[in-house]
Formats: C-alpha cells, structure tokens, sequence
C-alpha cells in the first residue's frame, strides 16, 4: 500500500514538474518574442515609422486574446506585432488600409482611424463586401480609409459587383445603383455598373476626381499598374494627377 502511494506521489510530482517545464518554457518564449517586437518598435520609431500618418489599426487591448490572427491576415510586414500577450502597432504609418486585420479578429478588438490617436476618427465599419450596417449602403474608396488610388478603384470595382449580387431584378426604383462621390472608388464603381448595364447616378459636388483634382500639380500620385473598369491595365508609373485626371 505505502509503495503505491509513494508511487502516486511520483507520478503526479513529475507531472507537475512537467506542467511548470512547459509553462517556463512558454512565458520563456512569450518575453523572448515580445523583447523581439520591443525592438522592432524602437527601429520603428528611430525610423520615423510608429506613429501613424493616417490609417491605421487600433487594438483595445482588454478584448484582445492573443489569437494573431491579425498579424496572419495583414498582407504586409511588421504592421502589428504580439507584445505581452497582446496585439500592438509596430510600423503604423506603412499601414495602407487593407483592413484585413478588422475582419481576421475573432474577438473585433480591432478598429480602423484616420490620423494620429489624438486626432484621429473612427472609420464607418463595413463587412468584406464592403456593406455597412445598413442595409443597401456600401462604402468604397476614401471614406473607409483607402487612400490609394489604385486599391480605391479596386474597392469601387468589387463592392459595385457585390451590390449587383444582391439587387432585385423586379424593383421599382427609378435607379439601381446611386454612387456619391466622383472620386477613384466613384469612377470605378461608375465603370462597373456601366459594365453590367445597370441603371446608375453618379452625385459629385466639386470636380471630377474627388480629393485627386486638389492634389498638389506634380506630385507623384501613382507609382504601379492597376485595372481600370472598362479599359484595362493601366501601366503608368510615377503618374502625375494631371495625367490621371485626363485618362
């Protein structure tokens, strides 16, 4: 009897000495990753790259739970990064608003601003066919944070393809689709709809380009191919708002 229980001692003595080997190990490799990103941050901020310019993510650190499905989700590199057991910016101003990191957080502890902290606003939140919560209303383009043209477009492009997917074919609406802004995500959704023959209006109330035709008259505005709606690859580099404008 007392070898079986001297035995028992043994046995749960060396599961627990295991337990506190692997949770050692863990917190081992936890503070090792986090020092990593601490790194990183500092790189980032020596490089003038951690403080946000204009969109970027932010995480409420009480939802977090550590998933990283954030970090798997953002198509680029060292945006976000695990310290202390939570989500954290590294290079927030190489954000360029892909939101994938909104959409991959299980626990939505994540939301997208514009500008710095202090001054920043919460962007409207839409789901991956770019619809808010209400229905019928899609947003595309610069009100959701995309400020690049080229993503712009191709946001404009896919959310008019998604509103095609879901209009009632024997509505008695004087339109099927009415876009507000003549914008990169506006023309293109504008091309799309023309595309798919639908029966669209496009509201402007400035000029033709929306916040392009007010950019500076040499700056470089695009600097890689895109797919315009109707016409095709567009392979201009280092392209001038003039250029674009006109095209």
């Amino acid at each position: 009897m007392m070898e079986l229980l001297i035995e028992n001692i043994l046995i749960y003595s060396l599961a627990a000495i295991l337990c506190l080997v692997v949770v050692i190990l863990y917190l081992r490799k936890k503070t090792r990753e986090s020092k990593i990103v601490d790194a990183k941050i500092l790189k980032a901020k020596e490089e003038g790259l951690h403080e946000p310019i204009s969109l970027h993510p932010v995480v409420d650190v009480n939802s977090c739970i550590q998933t990283g499905a954030c970090i798997s989700a953002c198509p680029e590199h060292d945006i976000l990064g695990i310290r202390n057991g939570k989500a954290t910016i590294i290079n927030a101003s190489q954000c360029i608003g892909h939101g994938a990191c909104f959409h991959a957080c299980p626990t939505g502890a994540i939301s997208l601003r514009i500008g710095t902290e202090k001054r920043g606003v919460e962007l409207p939140h839409v789901n991956q066919n770019f619809e808010t919560n209400v229905p019928g209303i899609f947003i595309a383009g610069e009100l959701g944070g995309m400020g690049l043209i080229k993503n712009a477009v191709t946001q404009g492009k896919q959310a008019t393809e998604n509103i095609i997917k879901s209009i009632k074919k024997d509505h008695k609406a004087a339109y099927d689709l009415i876009i507000i802004g003549a914008g990169p995500a506006g023309i293109s959704s504008c091309l799309t709809a023309k595309k798919h023959g639908l029966k669209f209006l496009l509201l402007e109330q400035d000029t033709l380009g929306g916040t392009v035709f007010t950019f500076p008259r040499k700056k470089i505005i695009m600097t890689s191919p895109m797919d315009l709606p109707l016409y095709g690859k567009i392979k201009l580099f280092e392209t001038t708002k003039s250029e674009l404008l006109d095209l």
